[in-house]
């Protein structure tokens, strides 16, 4: 009866210390999805590892709190890059996950050998449970219903298709409101209502709507020069009225613009840049390359949030392809075909009865939304948790 009582005590012990460990499991993959969440949008904001490991390290110490297993296995420093208590891996791709790969798109987080307590299961020889955890995040498929979006309709090219709708990547467009279904046009979309303020709120940045693909959206009869200017300002730093503050509506972390401003020629169709006519970004010595080099070497006109003002990609911007054909005067409901992304080179000037946005044709963007079932890139995408093959939890 002494055996198997001190047999049947060892085998509740291991249940109970059992069920704890998969407690800590459980704890620790939530853990490292929020770190592999954070370090990849950090590194799809900055595209700098070393800021992807901080903000990493810091929510791996903002989890530890009141994780009593997790903070016993903590040493007195986790740092980046080196030292690290966790492993940070990088790749291009989530599916193989390559590590070490480039450039360096996904971020793989994990955690291993964290000790669980051992009760009444040492009466079987049992002195330690351990466990870990492993998760990739990064960019997503395309997205297929987007929110975060700049509130004008770009006129797509349905015969050209998706992903690009008659758009090359890195070439510099005037975006106009000149009528007609020309690659290139575009029309102000009404968003929540059809008011110069509501506009003016959703350039900035309010984005209280979000749009599928293949459904339809209202066009914005009229202009509103000032109401446009002051929205799209407010991601370089202008605020000139219009109740826009930048606490509300805050400017990119870099605003340095193209120097002369770019200009569009209505005689010849073409911008130019004083007298120099600009089709490439790489042409000019500001565009999205020098804004991302800016970001990853850490160069910011406004420091980011929480020390200053400064958002990370306010200038990246994620539109609707809509089908302009259907367009009428007045207020017309426009089918959209796709999601695009774009660089908005420099601020807002001048009104007039034809609008017109300098900005450069991107790949992709980060937006809110949701993904397509179909893998690779083109538009919007969000920061998402893929599948690790290291952890069947993940």
């Amino acid at each position: 009866m002494l055996v198997a009582l001190v047999t049947v005590l060892g085998i509740v012990g291991l249940a109970i210390d059992a069920s704890h460990l998969g407690y800590v499991k459980s704890r620790l993959q939530a853990t490292a999805d929020a770190m592999s969440l954070a370090a990849a949008r950090r590194l799809d904001e900055t595209g700098s590892t070393l800021a992807a490991c901080e903000v990493g390290r810091e929510v791996l110490l903002a989890n530890a709190t009141g994780f009593t297993e997790l903070t016993e296995d903590l040493p007195a420093g986790v740092s980046c890059p080196q030292n690290t208590w966790f492993e940070m891996q990088f790749s291009a791709t989530p599916s193989p996950f390559v590590a070490g790969s480039t450039p360096a798109r996904y971020v793989r987080i994990r955690l291993t050998n964290v000790s669980s307590s051992v009760s009444f299961a040492q009466v079987l020889g049992i002195v330690d449970l351990s466990a870990g955890a492993s998760a990739i995040a990064g960019p997503s498929a395309p997205v297929t219903y987007a929110c975060n979006i700049f509130p004008i309709g770009v006129c797509a090219d349905k015969s050209a298709g998706n992903p690009l709708f008659g758009y090359t990547r890195n070439r510099v467009y005037a975006l106009r409101t000149a009528g007609g279904s020309t690659v290139g046009n575009f029309s102000f979309l009404s968003l929540g209502d059809n008011g110069a303020s509501s506009l003016r709120r959703n350039l900035a940045g309010d984005y209280a709507t979000c749009l599928a693909n293949e459904e339809s959206v209202d066009t914005k009869p009229g202009q509103s020069s000032g109401p446009v200017a002051e929205g799209i300002n407010t991601r370089f730093g202008i605020y000139r009225g219009g109740g826009t503050n930048a606490g509300a509506y805050p400017p990119d972390v870099v605003i340095d613009e193209p120097a002369p401003a770019l200009s569009f020629d209505r005689n010849t169709n073409q911008v130019k840049q004083g007298s120099n006519v600009v089709t490439q970004a790489s042409e000019l010595v500001v565009n999205h390359t020098t804004y991302e080099a800016d970001l990853a070497a850490g160069r910011y006109d406004n420091q980011p949030r929480p020390i200053g003002p400064g958002v990370f990609r306010r200038r990246e911007i994620a539109v609707p392809f809509v089908d302009c054909e259907a367009q009428k005067p007045g207020r017309t409901a426009l089918p959209i075909v796709g999601f695009g992304c774009f660089f908005l080179l420099q601020k807002k000037v001048g009104g007039g009865a034809i609008s017109e946005i300098f900005a450069e044709f991107l790949q992709d963007c980060e937006a809110g939304g949701r993904p397509g079932p179909q893998p690779g890139t083109g538009g919007p995408y969000v920061i998402q948790l893929f599948r690790d093959p290291l952890s069947r939890d993940s």
